[in-house]
């Protein structure tokens, strides 16, 4: 369905959902109507205390806008409205209501995308944990980011939350659209539609949760799990289909849970393979004032089926397995200890561990560990896995006051056979000019020097030299929660090798990026805004294929509450 007329059923829908979620009642006669809305806000009175209420609604908004703006990941990502890119895969474990990801035909880079706009987002210690969020208040919200651009560059998203549905005070509901379309980067055209439910039920002693989360995607292949086929086959496209059904238990004793899942993939006319998934989940909470440790156990089941021609159908990707999970932090002697991690088998594990100790106030130092390995196929029709080791260790200093957190780390990596150093920087400055002028300033950079490499492996590409992704903001605070946004976007990296041809020669560029927006605040629930994307005119983004110029985007965001 073409995204436009989406765009204009999903209006059509909010605004009828926005009139249910008021009277909950729908009756022909206008007295009766009136009447019935003063019975309901009686009721509500009854039940909440009105002002408490609109106290809770903006709490949950402000943090769930934390959540979204938040530059959670230190890495190099590129975004433009819902879409993310990167040059390099995102080597992270990713946790989604307690279930851990699996991937099966794409990217960590692409799980991001399609989970950040509906979950709440965790980033912690190397990994990512997504969770519904439990919204139980009996007013509804409804949010929407509307956006159109040039180049077929279209986006839509939906939420609805709401608690007490059908009259019941403990059952609450979240309903999620994600719809994307448009030819980013250069490559194919590339669209997304990601829906999303979440239904639980309070019982006391228990919290029972529903998910069912379906996705319908067209994709280049930079977003294919075997990364090297976005630079080596830019032109290709992917379809990727995923349907997720997840049912949790929560308890003071343990936590259980099942999850199904039907994936579909294609390489345009060249592969075909499909993977049924099922998933059991016991998950273990402990907690004390200065301990706290969630320990899990996952059995993994998956049926991996190629549809290719006969000479490949004797590839057995299937099995099951175990997973355990930890993660931990505690306070001992005015040391902050936290270790996150999974084991799977000797070849397939992380483990994340961090100190941190405050000197005296805003000023701490700290110690960073991680170590992982992962197997992986290198080629679609590969039958051999490889295995690819990864470790670091860092330290360094970490200083929070109320106009800037920075965070600033010197350390070594290891890849397999490639050994480097690196020092990475975390800054956020926010600034007051004068009484209703704001700067905000937020920066990551991380400089990677190699000290050798043992032999000429084609599997490690070269890492650049120098990544760099900021922000500038200056935001002009107006009467009334009005406020004028100016922005600057900033991405760079230095040459690196990300190509191999039949000679196996090393094809090497660099990126300068900057987008600019202005952003319109009418309230602190409607906006819109302007975003110019490769405002220089850059070739190139990450790959061989060329950049498609400048252009422009127009995006709306309301949040209706009620």
């Amino acid at each position: 369905m073409d995204i436009r007329r989406i765009l204009l059923i999903l209006a059509t829908v909010v605004s009828l959902t926005s009139a249910w979620a008021q009277t909950e009642l729908t009756e022909n006669n206008p007295l009766d109507t009136l009447k019935a809305e003063i019975v309901i806000v009686d009721t509500l009175e009854e039940r909440v205390d009105p002002k408490i209420l609109l106290v809770e609604m903006n709490d949950f908004l402000a943090e769930k806008r934390k959540s979204e703006d938040d530059l959670f990941i230190p890495h190099l990502i590129y975004k433009e409205n819902f879409h993310l890119s990167s040059p390099f895969n995102l080597n992270m474990q990713i946790t989604k209501n307690g279930f851990s990801e699996i991937p099966f035909a794409t990217s960590n880079i692409q799980t991001v995308q399609n989970n950040r706009s509906i979950y709440k987002t965790n980033y912690k210690r190397g990994n990512i944990f997504y969770n519904s969020w439990e919204y139980s208040l009996p007013a509804a919200i409804t949010e929407t980011y509307m956006g159109l651009g040039d180049n077929d560059m279209n986006n839509i998203a939906v939420s609805l939350m709401k608690g007490g549905i059908f009259g019941i005070p403990k059952f609450a509901m979240q309903l999620d659209f994600l719809g994307e379309k448009g030819i980013w980067q250069g490559n194919n055209n590339e669209s997304s539609n990601n829906f999303h439910l979440h239904l639980s039920y309070d019982l006391n002693f228990a919290k029972i949760h529903f998910d069912n989360s379906i996705i319908d995607q067209t994709l280049p292949s930079g977003k294919d799990i075997n990364g090297f086929l976005g630079y080596e086959m830019p032109k290709y496209s992917s379809s990727n289909k995923e349907d997720e059904y997840t049912f949790t238990i929560e308890n003071k004793i343990i936590d259980l849970g099942f999850k199904v899942m039907r994936n579909d993939y294609k390489l345009d006319d060249y592969f075909v393979k499909t993977r049924d998934f099922m998933q059991v989940l016991a998950q273990k909470r402990f907690h004390s004032k200065n301990f706290e440790i969630n320990l899990s156990y996952e059995f993994i089941s998956e049926d991996i089926l190629p549809k290719s021609d006969e000479i490949y159908a004797t590839i057995d990707r299937s099995g099951s397995y175990h997973m355990f999970s930890l993660d931990q932090d505690a306070n001992i002697l005015g040391f902050n200890i936290g270790n996150t991690g999974y084991c799977r088998d000797k070849n397939n594990f992380q483990i994340d561990t961090e100190l941190i100790k405050e000197l005296f106030h805003g000023f701490s130092l700290c110690v960073e560990y991680n170590n992982l390995s992962t197997e992986y196929y290198r080629e679609l029709f590969s039958t051999n896995l490889l295995n690819q080791t990864r470790s670091s260790i860092d330290g360094g200093i970490m200083i929070s006051y109320p106009i800037i957190d920075t965070k600033f780390t010197y350390g070594k990596h290891y890849v397999n056979n490639l050994q480097s150093k690196f020092y990475d920087i975390h800054n956020s400055l926010h600034i007051n000019i004068i009484k209703n002028i704001h700067l905000n300033y937020e920066l990551w950079l991380r400089n990677e020097q190699l000290d050798y490499l043992f032999d000429n492996n084609p599997e490690i590409l070269t890492y650049p030299e120098w990544q760099i992704s900021d922000l500038l903001e200056l935001n002009f605070l107006l009467k009334y929660n009005n406020a004028i946004k100016l922005g600057l976007k900033h991405i760079y990296h230095s040459d690196f090798s990300y190509y191999y041809d039949a000679s196996e020669t090393p094809i090497t560029t660099d990126t300068n990026n900057y987008d600019a927006y202005l952003k319109i605040q009418l309230t602190d629930r409607f906006e819109i805004s302007v975003d110019a994307v490769n405002i220089t005119n850059n070739k190139t983004m990450f790959t061989n294929y060329p950049h498609p110029g400048t252009h422009f985007n127009f995006n709306v965001n309301w949040i209706f509450a009620n």
